[in-house]
Order: C-alpha cells, then sequence, then structure tokens
C-alpha cells in the first residue's frame, strides 16, 4: 500500500515536515522524497515569488486477508525450525508500534484537555495568536481557550495548510507558543504554564518522542553505550524522560546550556568511554599523553662540567730519544 502527501511551505525543509507529520512519519523511517516546485523569492521582497512543494511517499505493508479453513485429517505435528520473521512482517510490528504510540498520546491529551474549563478570560492573548498566524498567510482560524489554575491551553483549528505555522521540528510553534505565554501571564499574580496547538501536532510529536526515546532506551540497554539526542525544549525533554523511565535497566539524565541543552540515553551498568550521538555534537577528547621523563642513574659516573675541560680528554705527545 503506497501513500503520499504533497505540501506547500516557503521553504523545502517546512514543506517536507508538514508531510510527515501528515503521515505519521520521522526523518528515521524509510520515505521517497521529491521536490515538485522549489521556492523563488520575490523581486525586492514585494513582487512575485513561490512557495516550495514537495511530495512524500512511503510504502505500507498490505493487510493480509484472511485464509479459508480447510478440513483436514488431524495429523501428527512435527517440530519445525522457527522462520526468522520478513521484512514486512518486522515493518508491521513497527506501524503497530506507532499507531499504539499515537493512541495513547491522543488519550493522554484528551485526559489533560479534559481536566481543563473553557474559559473567555484570555481572550488578549488569543487575539495576539490570531494576528500572528494570520500574518503567517492564514486567514481563517478558530482558536479555543482552556484553563485552570496551573495551566492554559489554545487550540487552533483551521482548513488550510498549517505547516507554516508548526515550522521545522514545532520550531516556529514553540516561539509562537512563548510569545502567548507572555502575553497571557503578562498582568497575572500567578505563573501559569501554556500550550499552543494546531491540528493534533502535539500529539503526533509526543508519539514520535515516546517512540525515539523507547527505541534508543532499549539500545543503550543492549549495547551498554549511551546515546545523546539532539537539543530540545523542556517540555520535549520532559517527554524523554518520562518514556525512558519506564524502560527497565535505562536512565536518562540532560546536558547542555540554553539552546543547546539535550538528553542523554544510558544504561544503568554503561560501559565507560563509550556513547552514540544520534545529531551532531562535540566529539569526546581523547586523554593526553604524560610527557615521558628520562630516569637517572645515582650510580653512574659524572662526567667533569667545567668549561676548560678538553672534548677530547688529555692528549699526550711522546717524545723521540736520541
Amino acid at each position: 500500500m503506497i501513500k503520499e502527501s504533497i505540501k506547500t511551505a516557503p521553504t523545502i525543509d517546512e514543506a517536507k515536515n508538514a508531510a510527515l507529520l501528515e503521515l505519521g512519519l520521522t526523518e528515521m523511517d524509510e520515505y521517497q522524497v521529491e521536490v515538485l516546485k522549489t521556492p523563488q523569492k520575490k523581486i525586492l521582497g514585494l513582487f512575485g515569488g513561490s512557495p516550495a512543494e514537495v511530495k512524500i511517499t512511503v510504502t505500507l505493508p498490505d493487510e493480509p486477508k484472511p485464509a479459508k479453513a480447510k478440513k483436514q485429517a488431524p495429523k501428527a505435528a512435527k517440530p519445525e525450525k522457527q522462520a526468522k520473521p520478513s521484512k514486512k512482517a518486522e515493518n508491521a510490528v513497527t506501524d503497530s508500534k506507532k499507531e499504539e504510540n499515537e493512541e495513547r498520546a491522543a488519550v493522554d491529551y484528551q485526559q489533560k484537555k479534559a481536566s481543563l474549563v473553557k474559559t473567555d478570560a484570555y481572550s488578549k492573548a488569543a487575539e495576539y495568536l490570531k494576528s500572528i498566524i494570520a500574518s503567517l498567510g492564514i486567514n481563517e482560524s478558530n482558536i479555543e481557550v482552556f484553563a485552570d489554575d496551573d495551566d492554559i491551553l489554545f487550540e487552533v483549528s483551521c482548513e488550510e495548510d498549517y505547516g507554516i505555522v508548526i515550522g521545522r521540528r514545532g520550531e516556529t510553534l514553540d516561539a509562537i507558543q512563548y510569545l502567548v505565554r507572555m502575553v497571557a501571564n503578562k498582568d497575572s499574580e500567578k505563573f501559569r504554564r501554556v500550550s499552543v496547538n494546531i491540528g493534533d501536532y502535539r500529539q503526533k510529536r509526543t508519539a514520535v518522542l515516546v517512540s525515539l526515546a523507547k527505541k534508543n532506551a532499549s539500545r543503550a540497554v543492549r549495547t551498554g553505550r549511551s546515546v545523546t539526542l539532539e537539543p530540545m525544549n523542556p517540555y520535549e525533554r520532559r517527554i524523554i524522560h518520562t518514556a525512558v523511565h519506564d524502560i527497565e535497566g535505562a536512565t536518562s539524565y540532560s546536558t547542555g546550556v540554553d539552546l543547546d541543552r539535550r538528553v542523554v540515553i544510558a544504561s544503568e551498568n554503561a560501559k565507560q568511554g563509550g556513547s552514540y550521538r544520534s545529531s551532531r555534537g562535540d566529539r569526546q577528547r581523547r586523554p593526553r599523553r604524560e610527557s615521558y621523563v628520562p630516569k637517572i642513574d645515582e650510580n653512574r659516573e659524572k662526567k667533569s662540567d667545567y668549561s676548560s675541560a678538553s672534548l677530547y680528554g688529555k692528549i699526550e705527545v711522546k717524545k723521540n730519544e736520541e
């Protein structure tokens, strides 16, 4: 079974990420990318120009048809060798795990949303969020606000392509969420956590992060070597830590500062000196070698250090006796 998605965005990466998000894929999955149209810049920043258009194609295993049962005489069962699972079976297992993670993430999100109450108390922040979305080219959007004493959720829905609002790996959406958080807590006595969700992106991103955490945690336990993930925001790092906590024998911790802070997944009995990196990062420095210090033999005969000493020692001249 072949599935495909065609998306348009200002850049090729944004269009590609939007297509992957619609198909429920990650960059680690196998798929085919076709750039249908390259982006063109506007003349003088005002006239002309066109967005990029990308097509993602993925091949999924077909659902097996139930075979008809045939009546046969009972025969003695013979021991058979266990056959190795085929690639189609492995892909089917992977797809089922992805669906399970997505369903679990959707249930957790709905439970969190059910604990909140719909409110109009943050209308200024909602209008500010709507103006940002409109400036990105989406004029028709609907925003619902849910809140309690600790959290505020801005649920955005629109019929247009919202990949430009999400950006590469949600970077644009995270930046918008930061601005909305500042507006929502501007005149509030108590600081509240703010989350902005559009097109069920948060549920799908959570499912991808949970799958990534479990896969690398199992790898770390099996090999005994740590895995360093790409830099993430605090919300995504918390999802990784929670998922790794459920894997027996695996642990996780954060390293780095500011925008370069990332999660390291390791085994509780990790080997020293070995690590994998899932993204580019600084390589581990090799230990410096100790400088060579020559050994001095104290019983060795000392040579003269006088400047008047001859280079070749004393030379005696023999005279001929007459």
